[in-house]
């Protein structure tokens, strides 16, 4: 079975696994390659009004990212079709990576993986709640 891949960009400089890595979703186990990063972003609506922890991320081509419900709020992550670039909305039209299934109860997760995923910004919003994020694709820093 193949694994979405999304990624966020942002000025967060949360700390990410780098590899090798064992993901698990319900009975699947994914072994990530050495120099593959998982980026944890959780879900949750929060008495502020933010929802997303952290609110953005920088990724590299290859690196997957796993959204995680904090919460048994009903979250739908959509890329912003109208913002993306040519090749960002391609690369995940062609991936089916561009919306997330309802994440309707606390744990419930989407993975995408950015595996061919050209450097770009990649925006994206909530479509329940309308808060927004950026996914940014860069080389991977050393």
């Amino acid at each position: 079975a193949g694994v979405a891949l999304f990624v966020i960009g942002g000025a967060c400089d949360r700390e990410v696994d780098s590899g090798p890595a064992t993901l698990e979703l319900e009975g699947d186990t994914i072994q990530l390659e050495a120099g593959v990063r998982l980026i944890d972003v959780t879900v949750e609506t929060k008495p502020d009004g933010s929802e997303l922890e952290p609110a953005g991320v920088e990724a590299a081509p290859g690196d997957v990212v796993r959204f995680t419900a904090g919460d048994g709020r009903l979250h739908a992550i959509a890329f912003e079709s109208d913002l993306l670039g040519a090749e960002a909305r391609a690369f995940l039209e062609q991936t089916g990576q561009l919306r997330s299934p309802p994440l309707v109860s606390a744990g419930m997760q989407w993975v995408i993986t950015l595996n061919g995923a050209p450097p770009g910004d990649y925006p994206f919003i909530c479509t329940t709640h309308g808060v927004r994020g950026i996914i940014v694709v860069g080389p991977r820093s050393r």
